[in-house]
């Protein structure tokens, strides 16, 4: 007996991605010449083309003015970046599975930098680790649930320079929980490695795990002669809060915790490793390895974002967070249908056949769609010199 093949269609992607952002933001008091949808599309083309709105406008036969075409898009966005937020954070719920909702998940949690090149000075820059040339850098902080069904982004926020680490940490478990799902455990890099984060982990009660710092109270962790284990130990961290007299952060007081340093050992290169852990039972030090391993899907998910982001030099903080907010989206809804029209078994052994249609493929066919909408591509190009011998014949 054959068993029913059915087809997935390019255009039915668009149509749904493109719903998804439309749904949410408020268009009430869109009023510009090109209609939301086509500028929707046009970001879309933007984000698979890994280009900016301008140059998706020169991609295609029948473009629009780049000038209209850049003033509808920042018409879409409403004038609070809290309100835009709220719009993408309902847009990536929409993409997550509803089986993802009924366990307690694995989610990690990291920050993602920007690069930008312009004043330093330029609102919601900030000045962090010097990456691609630069130290400055719009910085976004995510939260991401690591499950058998795939990677699915369920929180999102703008890392402000004078945020607190303690503020971005609450501020997305809050997200989680309001998407809908339990956190069963969280991992965290390291530059969460502070006193008064893992003070809020464990009044909220949430097992962590996060790399320990090789310095102060957990500098034994990474000697070789310490013995594979768990290590209690803590220390006091300064609670540092910022003054808007001295534009600085200064010290207000001592705050002091207790975790369980985890020593182990790397698998090729038998390297110390250590680890700050809190509300694990029953686990080995390999076990701790290993998951926190699994942070590193984060990591593969923002070079999935990397490769559908699209381009900007503007100092708009709204538009900056559309772009990545549609990148993201793209990402969850490539993971949701590996998660519900590709994967292969039974709900509790799910197989992802992620070959069948790689993140690269269904950019290249949204492109395709989107283009198809303004004549398709550009493919005849004006020349200031006459065409060489070589180019001259027709084909």
């Amino acid at each position: 007996m054959r068993h029913k093949q059915f087809t997935l269609k390019a255009s039915s992607v668009h149509a749904h991605a493109r719903r998804l952002l439309l749904d949410e933001l408020d268009l009430r008091s869109y009023r510009p010449a090109l209609p939301a949808a086509l500028v929707v599309s046009l970001l879309l083309l933007a984000s698979a083309w890994q280009t900016s709105l301008s140059g998706a406008c020169r991609l295609v036969k029948h473009p629009p003015c780049r000038e209209a075409a850049r003033k509808a898009a920042l018409a879409l966005l409403p004038r609070k970046p809290r309100e835009l937020l709220d719009a993408l954070l309902a847009a990536l719920r929409n993409t997550i599975p509803d089986h993802l909702r009924r366990l307690p998940q694995l989610v990690a949690l990291d920050l993602h930098q920007r690069p930008f090149y312009g004043k330093k000075n330029t609102k919601g820059c900030s000045r962090r680790q010097q990456k691609q040339g630069t130290r400055n850098s719009f910085t976004y902080a995510s939260i991401a649930a690591l499950s058998c069904w795939g990677r699915f982004t369920v929180g999102l926020l703008h890392f402000r320079p004078k945020m607190r680490l303690t503020t971005v940490v609450e501020t997305l478990l809050g997200q989680a929980e309001q998407a809908g799902l339990a956190v069963c455990r969280l991992l965290l890099d390291k530059e969460f490695y502070a006193a008064e984060v893992v003070d809020l982990l464990q009044r909220r009660g949430v097992p962590f795990v996060m790399p320990a710092e090789d310095r102060g109270a957990s500098k034994f962790l990474y000697d070789p002669k310490t013995a594979v284990g768990f290590y209690p130990y803590g220390w006091q961290g300064d609670l540092k809060r910022y003054d808007p007299a001295t534009k600085k952060r200064v010290k207000r007081g001592k705050l002091a915790v207790a975790v369980l340093g985890c020593a182990a050992r790397h698998n090729k290169t038998g390297e110390p490793l250590g680890y700050a852990t809190w509300g694990l039972v029953g686990w080995s030090p390999r076990q701790v390895s290993e998951e926190y391993r699994r942070r590193f899907g984060i990591e593969a998910s923002y070079r999935q974002l990397s490769g559908c982001l699209a381009r900007t030099s503007s100092r708009c903080e709204r538009y900056r967070l559309l772009l990545v907010g549609v990148a993201l989206l793209l990402c969850n809804l490539w993971s949701q249908l590996h998660s519900e029209v590709f994967s292969t078994g039974a709900l509790c052994e799910t197989r992802l056949q992620q070959a069948r249609m790689r993140l690269l493929q269904m950019c290249v066919a949204l492109a395709a769609v989107v283009a198809a909408l303004f004549g398709g591509y550009l493919d005849e190009w004006q020349t200031q010199r006459p065409l060489p011998p070589w180019l001259a014949h027709e084909t």
